[in-house]
């Protein structure tokens, strides 16, 4: 491929710029996104009518263990709730966001731009395509090719008449089983980094055997794993021994639901089984003790209202007030969080 005009920058929706202005960054959020993809209409009455009020204190009890059956829990779809937010970051210390909402997921360029603004946070826009369900059946029938090249349309010349470019294709979406279209999509991925030089995030399928599969699709159409990163491998529960094969095959590791602690919301068929922020915390020691410190990203994944401090949870922040604490103590160094959370995203969000 040749040198583009972004070569060796990080795309942010206000435009490129140079990787050492990135700062502290979360590698996986969303501050707008209409997640209703995922939402469940209940089939009893009384759960019915708690599916359609608006998140409150009194209806917490029942949302956090229900995160996709509220219809407004799915909705971050207020930017000045988005500013409010995410400045906790930005006052904690943070300097940018990359925010996952791609097609499939409401993507809003113009919002996103307003809060980068507002904010004064870089936040970089993902492109390509979401799960396959969440697509329309005219996207679903595109080729491979066709596929491609709208993402990298998206990211060079920016999204339709905006003019306002992504620096991120992801989250690339796969589910369990992965589906045609899905297969298509991330095969389009692959396609389009090879044409751009950009980064690249796959919302993973939650199967140890599938995430590989992943990758196997992926590199056989000629993805440059080394910029790849694997989302969710800790609300998934990969297995180290899995953890450890993704990484060997050059990809990072993304750690990104810091803060889901306790939920247990049926999910495509099963239930998750979120660990515990202590437990992320001493997986990622232990992969760093193996040697892969350089391969390892850390975010929260706001995609809920329930996850942000407006309505109960803890809010962009958290990674920056509780987690690094909690790294701290538990034997990682000021150098490794570094890494973690500045080194790691900058050397991924540089476009080759």
């Amino acid at each position: 491929m040749g040198e583009t005009k972004i070569s060796g920058k990080v795309q942010t929706v206000l435009g490129p710029i140079d990787p050492d202005e990135l700062g502290i960054t979360l590698a996986h959020e969303h501050i707008l996104i209409d997640f209703l993809v995922f939402f469940e209409e209940p089939e009893e009455s009384t759960e019915r009518r708690l599916a359609h009020e608006p998140v409150t204190i009194e209806n917490l009890w029942w949302i956090r263990q229900n995160l996709f059956t509220c219809l407004d829990n799915v909705r971050l779809i207020d930017e000045k709730t988005g500013i409010r937010e995410t400045m906790r970051f930005k006052l904690a210390g943070g300097g940018s966001i990359v925010e996952m909402s791609n097609i499939g997921l409401g993507r809003d360029p113009k919002g996103l731009a307003r809060i980068a603004r507002a904010t004064g946070l870089n936040i970089i826009m993902g492109a390509g395509f979401y799960v396959g369900h969440s697509q329309t059946e005219q996207v679903r029938e595109m080729s491979p090719d066709r596929l491609a090249e709208r993402i990298v349309d998206d990211i060079v010349n920016g999204v339709g008449e905006t003019g306002i470019k992504a620096g991120m294709i992801g989250e690339i979406g796969a589910m369990v089983p992965i589906d045609e279209f899905e297969r298509k999509s991330l095969r389009a991925a692959a396609i389009a980094q090879q044409k751009t030089g950009a980064p690249f995030n796959i919302h993973s399928s939650h199967s140890d055997n599938l995430i590989l599969d992943n990758i196997k699709i992926i590199k056989e159409a000629g993805a440059d794993l080394s910029r790849v990163a694997m989302s969710h491998c800790d609300a998934w529960c990969i297995t180290d021994d899995v953890l450890q094969r993704i990484l060997d095959e050059g990809c990072y590791v993304e750690f990104d639901t810091f803060g889901y602690e306790g939920y247990f919301p049926p999910y495509q068929g099963r239930h998750f089984n979120f660990p515990t922020d202590e437990q992320r915390v001493k997986t990622l020691l232990r992969l760093i003790e193996k040697g892969y410190l350089k391969q390892l990203l850390v975010a929260s994944d706001h995609c809920v209202k329930t996850s942000l401090a407006s309505y109960g949870g803890f809010g962009y922040d958290h990674v920056l007030t509780n987690v690094v604490p909690l790294m701290k103590l538990n034997g990682i160094s000021e150098t490794q969080i570094d890494t973690l959370l500045v080194e790691n995203p900058k050397r991924l969000l540089t476009f080759a």
